[in-house]
């Protein structure tokens, strides 16, 4: 599909939801990662740069499946103009939380053409897939696989990266739940399998289901708040022994201070390196006295034997 053929769609789309700007996709790459089917770069949109990145697969794809990625990727556009923040960070968090789940929502609603969903009908339905149309089911279990997936690298690793790409693909999972009649219990079971025990996720959940959009960036910045410092925490930890950073100083370890931290940190390994260096060097010159006088006995012994 070409840049005219996909700037068709996107004025059909702006056409039903009634989105009033002369805005148009500029151009499409197909260089997208291998497990992304498509994506605008955020920053791009904030440069005013409005580029369309496509998976090179995209080819192979049926035109149903095709038009299942754009009309995702054009609720992100949508979002992206009628998103209520105006800061760049409040933009990257509002984007990255609900715009994820909307997408996923409204996507599928129309593929669908309806807003609710019975669990009896997850085999029942469905929607387009790469190649051939898959269920619901195997869209949600997908879906839960990426999660699980992303989770258990973060909860080894604790790197931040980890995290946004698990965060990422639960705000997904949340856009499809929010078509089932029994939502919450299904966001309840997913956050047991992921091993995830935060009551700001079923709260930031219900805010993007009642479009409360002024509550949505507050918990997930205060979310990722923790998500750093516990980076921050891992970090030192791995670098810093007990002798020089106790347990209980680094509880004291905050966004705010730890660049302090390092310096004072530091300046103990400094200290603790003079101070063996010291002990290394007067070790080596008590063992060298021994030596001499180990070597003097010797000799003092030989010359008894010479002795007339």
């Amino acid at each position: 599909m070409n840049l005219k053929e996909i700037n068709a769609l996107w004025q059909e789309y702006k056409t039903k939801y009634e989105i009033d700007n002369d805005v148009m996709i500029e151009d499409v790459k197909y260089d997208a990662e291998e497990y992304v089917e498509g994506c605008f770069n955020l920053l791009e949109l904030m440069d005013g740069r409005y580029i369309l990145h496509l998976n090179s697969k995209v080819h192979l794809y049926t035109d149903s499946y095709v038009k299942f990625i754009l009309f995702h990727e054009f609720t992100h556009f949508y979002d992206f103009f009628k998103c209520p923040y105006t800061e760049k960070s409040d933009k990257l968090f509002f984007m990255n939380a609900y715009s994820e789940y909307h997408a996923c929502r409204v996507t599928l609603a129309r593929v669908i053409n309806q807003y609710q969903i019975k669990l009896t009908d997850v085999n029942k339905i469905q929607v387009p897939g790469p190649y051939k149309e898959v269920s619901i089911r195997n869209l949600l279990d997908e879906c839960l696989y990426r999660l699980r997936y992303y989770m258990e690298i973060y909860y080894l690793t604790y790197q931040i990266h980890d995290f946004i790409n698990a965060f990422r693909q639960m705000m997904y999972l949340f856009g499809y739940l929010s078509l089932f009649k029994e939502d919450m219990k299904l966001v309840e079971y997913t956050l047991k399998v992921i091993g995830l025990k935060d009551e700001r996720v079923p709260e930031l959940y219900l805010h993007m289901k009642e479009e409360e959009l002024d509550k949505v960036v507050p918990i997930y910045r205060s979310i990722a708040d923790d998500v750093i410092l516990t980076y921050i925490r891992v970090s030192f930890r791995r670098y810093y022994d007990k002798e020089i950073l106790p347990d209980d100083e680094l509880e004291k370890i905050n966004n705010d201070n730890y660049q302090e931290y390092i310096k004072i940190l530091n300046e103990r390994l400094r200290q603790r390196s003079a101070l063996k260096g010291i002990i290394e060097k007067e070790e080596a010159e008590a063992e060298k006295e021994m030596e001499e006088a180990a070597l003097l006995a010797y000799f003092m012994e030989q010359l008894r034997y010479l002795k007339p």
